[in-house]
């Protein structure tokens, strides 16, 4: 087992699915820039087309045109990853001009086609796109490993909100998913002592060394005290009923909905979802707070 500090970073070079998250943000925004530009340019040429057509190209050149590369500007100087500076590239962070190119021909040829089949895909592009880029790119941040100070670093201080350094003896457990075939690196959640838990791109190259480290502070003593509760009982009674609000409303609006048979053409599932996830979310914070609450209070044994 090294003993000395290692570094690595879940980066393009390493898998095709840092790649994926790395480059999804430019084919979106640069596809539909490249749109545009296209379709303004046979306008020009063309110098034909009905007014549908034409309003299409003057949103897409007021709206999705310019903002789009602009958005494809930020993220070349600034990474979508959270870097500030072009020079302190490193992993997911560093793009090429080829990368970007085609990322740009490939998310142009997705929108066309999502529009041909059916405009529903569209939107489930561009929410694919989004949900890799929320899920992802928390990963592709550089990590740091000190074995003798049992000590873990995620990120930077040049990078988006600093570094977060967790010392391992106060990790409470450890969470593994392997990623198989997809890829030769695998997953690792840690469960702290104080703090939300983290998840750590590990490199099979680095398992053995990470498992070991990860050992020795499971069986140290915590330097910290465990988290408790922010809110109190009153405020956990109030969101419980702000979430079971929300819940019942959601309830409400679909019996309606089955009774009136009024779809508005399926548009009515968004504010039911959207209903069902606030609720989701209150309620889920108000459980975690209520468990925090339970597991601070002293026990009657003894």
């Amino acid at each position: 087992m090294a003993t000395g500090p290692i570094r690595w970073t879940f980066d393009p070079r390493e898998s095709w699915l840092a790649g994926l998250a790395t480059y999804a943000p430019y084919g979106l925004f640069g596809g539909v820039g490249l749109l545009a530009l296209l379709g303004g340019v046979a306008l020009i040429v063309f110098g034909t087309g009905d007014a549908s057509v034409l309003a299409v190209l003057v949103v897409l050149a007021l709206v999705g045109g310019p903002l789009s590369l602009l958005y494809l500007w930020l993220l070349v100087n600034y990474g979508s990853n959270g870097s500030k500076w072009v020079t302190q590239y490193t992993g997911a962070a560093r793009v090429t001009k080829r990368g970007i190119a085609v990322s740009a021909v490939v998310g142009g040829l997705l929108i066309v086609t999502a529009i041909a089949v059916a405009a529903e895909l569209l939107a489930v592009f561009v929410a694919a796109v989004l949900v890799i880029v929320v899920v992802t790119s928390p990963l592709t941040t550089p990590v740091a490993l000190e074995p003798r100070e049992r000590r873990l670093t995620l990120g930077d201080d040049d990078g988006f909100g600093g570094a977060t350094v967790v010392g391992l003896e106060n990790v409470t457990g450890v969470w593994r998913v392997p990623l198989g075939p997809l890829s030769r690196w695998r997953l690792v959640v840690l469960r702290r002592v104080r703090g939300n838990p983290v998840v750590v791109p590990v490199p099979d190259r680095h398992v053995e060394t990470v498992e070991q480290t990860l050992e020795a502070g499971l069986t140290a003593t915590p330097t910290v005290e465990p988290k408790t509760a922010g809110t109190t009982r009153p405020m956990r009674i109030v969101l419980a009923a702000i979430g079971i609000g929300f819940l019942m409303t959601a309830v409400w609006f679909t019996v309606l909905i089955e009774q009136t048979g009024m779809t508005a053409g399926g548009r009515v599932v968004v504010p039911i979802g959207l209903l069902v996830m606030f609720a989701t979310v209150v309620l889920g914070y108000a459980g975690y707070e209520s468990w925090l609450a339970r597991r601070s209070e002293p026990s009657s044994d003894g």
